[in-house]
């Protein structure tokens, strides 16, 4: 039987090479990723060296302390700062007699406890896949040079059973994956079609995405104050100031993401992408280095992915827990942003007014008519009128007619226009 506590079934020790001071921000983050992955930690090793070493990524000196550590703490894993390499994970593992994870592999584990659609298990399984993929030929070497035991030990039959199934298998995930993201599409176009716009709520895990998701369409997605609690992309139809718009809470994003997760999750991130707004969610209550860390990743994030920064409107979250002379440094470090910007408090609802009138200012290709509809086709006609548009107003004229004045979409007004009783009697038309 282990010697090891069944309190401590959990225990991990975090350890990893930082650069520089600020890099420990990187730091708190691997224990708020531990923590949200289920595990306590009881001990950790830091080391502050600009060059890896090419076995064991941190110095020999600092293993000296690991495995101590290791021995007196009984952890379950240990959980690496810095992406190892699989030489490197093996060499660790070897020496420390226990197992060795890096924050990659961290971030896979809390994706995959957290993961609740198909979608989401298959964008996991792909990441992982891709992973073991890239990291293969160094396993073949090790495995040839008899320093990596286990299935790639049988000889060339094994190595090539490996590529083979890795191999299909990422080919079968990215057809369904693609298959998901011919359904999306059409569902977009559909929205396109009956003229909705669409808002995405993107930002660093733990920014308050799904708070403020929840305050503009009164739902209630789920908030547990983890990283990454919303994988899966969860969308609701609402009206802003009376215009129809779907809102979209997506994934988190992280600082040194790896880009096949990013890619894994393009079917989830393309909801972002395509969006007519990009409502960018910021934590004010983090220190200003820390806002600034995270406020660049998003950044460079969202060009990473092709999006058109002039989108993203930035919305400071969580003023009500930040105040004065604070508030105004914080305030001007989004101003610096060049970007539009926003301050609320999505719990309390403080400037949810100015945020809509924000969006709906940015909402593309508007257009404001004024249409005559008779009587005989006033029912079906208004009613995709007010599912599709904005009123401005109706007025009762002679011969059971009505006046509308509405706006919305170019593409939607012009056919609602179109069937309307007379359409040459238009009285106006102005783009907004």
């Amino acid at each position: 039987m282990s010697d090891r506590k069944a309190s401590d079934k959990n225990s991990v020790v975090i350890a990893g090479r930082i650069n520089s001071p600020g890099d420990l921000a990187l730091f708190r983050e691997l224990r708020e990723l531990a923590n949200a992955a289920g595990y306590i930690i009881v001990g950790e090793i830091i080391q502050k060296r600009k060059r890896e070493d090419p076995k064991y990524n941190i110095g020999r000196g600092k293993i000296s302390e690991l495995k101590k550590l290791v021995e007196d703490k009984k952890p379950l894993k240990i959980i690496f700062l810095n992406n190892l390499k699989p030489s490197q994970a093996y060499n660790l593992a070897k020496e420390l007699g226990i197992e060795v994870i890096d924050r990659y592999e961290l971030i896979l584990e809390i994706f995959a406890k957290r993961a609740g659609s198909k979608e989401s298990l298959l964008q996991i399984e792909l990441a992982k896949l891709k992973r073991e993929l890239s990291f293969a030929k160094e396993y073949i070497n090790l495995s040839k040079r008899g320093e990596l035991h286990g299935f790639l030990g049988g000889g060339k039959y094994a190595v090539d059973s490996y590529y083979t199934y890795i191999s299909s298998r990422i080919t079968k995930i990215e057809e369904e994956l693609d298959k998901i993201r011919k359904i999306k599409n059409m569902r977009y176009n559909k929205r396109v079609e009956v003229g909705l716009y669409t808002v995405s709520l993107a930002g660093y895990t733990g920014a308050g995405k799904t708070t403020l998701f929840n305050t503009l369409t009164n739902e209630k997605g789920y908030i547990d104050g983890k990283p990454f609690a919303t994988l899966s992309t969860l969308s609701r139809k609402v009206k802003l100031q009376g215009y129809p718009v779907i809102i979209t809470d997506t994934i988190g994003f992280i600082d040194s993401l790896p880009e096949s997760l990013l890619d894994a999750f393009y079917t989830t991130l393309r909801e972002t992408i395509i969006s007519d707004v990009i409502l960018l969610v910021v934590d004010l209550t983090d220190p200003i280095p820390e806002i600034r860390r995270k406020l660049s990743t998003s950044i460079d994030t969202l060009l990473s992915l092709g999006i058109n920064i002039s989108k993203v409107l930035v919305v400071g979250n969580k003023i009500d827990k930040v105040t004065g002379e604070e508030l105004r440094e914080k305030e001007k470090l989004l101003q610096n942003t060049g970007l539009e910007y926003v301050l609320v408090s999505a719990t309390k609802r403080i400037g949810i007014p100015s945020l809509v009138e924000k969006v709906v200012e940015m909402l593309p290709d508007k257009l404001r008519e004024k249409i005559i509809i008779s009587e005989d086709q006033s029912r079906d006609l208004i009613e995709e009128i007010l599912e599709k548009c904005k009123v401005i107003s109706f007025t009762g004229l002679s011969g059971r007619r009505l006046l509308l004045e509405i706006e919305g979409r170019r593409p939607i007004i012009s056919k609602i226009k179109a069937r309307s009783s007379n359409p040459q009697d238009a009285l106006s038309t102005r783009a907004l």
